[in-house]
């Protein structure tokens, strides 16, 4: 069972661990979408300090997953044409390879979906490199909708991004 939680200063350690290998696992994969430049451990101590970080966690308290979800977007996100404003976004979520495909990924978007409905926040924003095939398949099957691109990193093709409306009766 997964379950998540709130990231503490213990969880950064073997939180960057898994962050390394899910990069190699992407970049085995194909899909350059972070490499050495991006993310950094520096985001991720942020996100903690923040109390913006979480983690998906084992029954033996090991983490398998994490992601920051925060009301925080970037500037190139101001060319998409949303729905719904504010919202949450999910930013660097990761997976360790061992457990990837086991619903660590789903789980925490199940939590950013429910911390947007807790705080009346009436949509959650996502995006993801064009050659994620895995992570663009989970927001399409928690009703995600692709509404647009932007280009992120430097990398050569764009980030889709989707969002998913909490609220959809008050849009």
């Amino acid at each position: 069972m997964v379950a998540i939680r709130s990231a503490r200063p213990g969880d950064l350690s073997p939180l960057w661990d898994l962050v390394r290998r899910a990069v190699a696992h992407m970049n085995a994969l194909g899909n350059p979408q972070w490499g050495s430049d991006y993310p950094t451990l520096a985001l991720y101590t942020a996100d903690q300090a923040a109390g913006e970080l979480y983690v998906a966690v084992n029954g033996a308290g090991r983490v398998l997953g994490c992601a920051c979800i925060n009301g925080a977007e970037s500037p190139e996100y101001a060319a998409v044409a949303w729905s719904a404003s504010p919202a949450y976004s999910v930013h660097r979520l990761a997976v360790d390879p061992e457990v990837q495909r086991q619903g660590v990924a789903t789980a925490l978007m199940a939590y950013a979906e429910e911390l947007a409905r807790r705080a009346g926040v009436p949509a959650l924003h996502v995006d993801t490199y064009a050659r994620n095939d895995r992570m663009q398949a989970l927001f399409q099957k928690r009703g995600f909708r692709r509404v647009g691109a932007i280009s992120l990193h430097g990398r050569p093709e764009p980030y889709p991004r989707f969002e998913k409306l909490i609220f959809p009766d008050k849009v």
